[in-house]
């Protein structure tokens, strides 16, 4: 009987051919993530939609972007040299002021052409971060301003009262239980507060007359800064934005700006779930932290939450109220 031999030509065929793959496909995830020239130069266009906070929220397979990851996309634009401007698509009425002040400051190093496109809405925060940019598009019937500071207080005594509950506080010093919902808040906790809202007021007045420096002086910032909604015409009248139009025109814009002739690529930014978690796989640490983000957002959404709602319950005990900079939902629809 004749011995069969192995086929080790055909062993070795596949595993080049595998190898070669594996190679193409690194080669072509490396040459995404660094953006490099050979790309040709691009517009970099970075979407800020929804409430904003600073980390995003994860339920399931989908995730919501927070400020986080719109700084990373910002600082990766900077250091892309393929990138050589960016638009920024905004449709957000606000949250937090500190998230939106972190962003505005990103913003302002890019050290690109950056412009700016409103979207249903940018309001308050949206409209912090937008200030930030060098030029502002906004569509005719755009919800934009509502520049302001607020921080809401429940007072749940009467209703505690009613079902017979009480409370017992333990506290250190006579401001630590402020904002105790179980209880009003006295007159010198409303000055603390009073205070402290108009103190990061003042901080966003001043970054929208720093951003928007030669188009609007400080003093017309603070007429318009009562916590008012203007539309997108209204908004460039009162020199606000620059420019009507939409998105297109925003990308047209910012490519004559960086230089760049004929249609000009885009590279987007954003998106969620699993599978933008893992085409992002670079702010996770490659491909490695890619497939750990997928099992976190496959695995810990109930986690998530629950932790979350713990951190409400102790805020709110603890009598901490973050200030947000954001409109009221007071979008039209065209039905």
């Amino acid at each position: 009987m004749k011995k069969r031999s192995t086929p080790w030509g055909w062993i070795a065929l596949s595993v080049a051919i595998l190898g070669l793959v594996g190679m193409l496909g690194l080669g072509f995830i490396s040459l995404v993530s660094s953006g490099g020239d050979a790309l040709g130069p691009r517009i970099a266009l970075v979407e800020l939609s929804g409430e904003i906070n600073d980390q995003g929220e994860r339920s399931g397979l989908s995730r919501t972007r927070g400020a986080r990851d719109f700084i990373e996309d910002i600082d990766d634009a900077r250091k892309d040299k393929s990138v050589k401007a960016v638009v920024i698509r905004i449709n957000s009425p606000g949250g937090s002021a500190a998230a939106s002040q972190e962003m505005y400051h990103a913003v302002r190093r890019l050290g690109k052409p950056v412009v700016c496109s409103m979207g249903d809405v940018a309001a308050s925060g949206g409209y912090y971060v937008a200030a930030a940019c060098d030029t502002i598009y906004a569509n005719g019937s755009t919800l934009t301003g509502s520049i302001g500071v607020i921080s809401q207080f429940l007072n749940y005594s009467a209703l505690f009262k009613k079902v017979g509950l009480d409370q017992a506080t333990i506290k250190s010093g006579k401001f630590k239980d402020a904002g105790n919902p179980a209880r009003a808040l006295t007159a010198e906790e409303k000055q603390l507060f009073q205070a402290m809202i108009m103190n990061v007021y003042k901080q966003f007045v001043d970054d929208i007359a720093a951003g928007r420096k030669g188009k609007i002086t400080r003093a017309e910032v603070v007429r318009l800064a009562n916590g008012s909604v203007y539309t997108g015409l209204q908004a460039k009248n009162n020199k606000l934005i620059d420019k009507i139009g939409g998105l297109q025109e925003a990308i047209e814009d910012a490519a004559k700006r960086g230089g760049i002739s004929g249609e000009p690529k885009i590279k987007e930014s954003g998106g969620g779930g699993l599978l933008g978690s893992i085409l992002s796989s670079k702010a996770q640490g490659g491909v490695s932290g890619a497939i750990s983000d997928a099992g976190s957002l496959a695995g810990d959404a109930a986690a998530r939450a629950f932790v979350a709602s713990l951190k409400n319950q102790a805020q709110a005990e603890s009598g901490s109220a973050l200030p947000r900079t954001q409109a009221q939902n007071v979008v039209p629809q065209a039905r």
